[in-house]
């Protein structure tokens, strides 16, 4: 399931120094966490560190043909996907995603490389995998899935 959520204008964002987006209702989300749909193409905002424009009412985007975007112009976001495990389990929120998700930010993200893989992954390699998934070679589900398996299954016996 993608979690979306309404951006509230740049006025009234009060914590945007902290790498948090203020949306409807109050609440806040990790900028680094969320991304947006931009000419045809999901794009994932920048990480908080890489954000050097926030005061002047622009998040910086990966991927893209445009640098910065204004803040204003969000409107809804949503949460970035793991493409590939959403499409193998066939859900965002199961379990083994929502521990794919875990390995990513504790594993990957600590790491050059890994945030250099992470980056190109969301950067349209990973949606573009999982929808070649999908419509051309949906037998190879299972066999991917057994791989992820051992992956999450070793990830969360080291957790513990």
């Amino acid at each position: 399931m993608t979690i979306k959520r309404q951006v509230v204008p740049f006025k009234n964002q009060d914590k945007l120094k902290e790498g948090l987006l203020k949306t409807q209702g109050g609440s806040y989300v990790h900028i680094s966490r969320y991304g947006k749909e931009i000419k045809g193409s999901w794009e994932k905002f920048a990480e908080t560190d890489e954000q050097d424009k926030l005061e002047q009412g622009l998040i910086k985007v990966h991927w893209t043909i445009e640098d910065y975007i204004p803040i204003d112009s969000l409107e809804e976001i949503r949460e970035y996907d793991c493409f590939v495990a959403t499409t193998v389990y066939g859900s965002g929120d199961a379990s083994q995603v929502r521990t794919l998700r875990e390995f990513k930010d504790n594993v990957l993200m600590q790491s050059t490389s890994g945030r250099a893989a992470v980056d190109f992954y969301y950067g349209g390699a990973g949606k573009i995998t999982a929808d070649f998934i999908r419509e051309h070679l949906p037998s190879t589900i299972p066999t991917i899935r057994r791989g992820l398996d051992v992956l999450v299954k070793r990830y969360s016996a080291q957790r513990k």
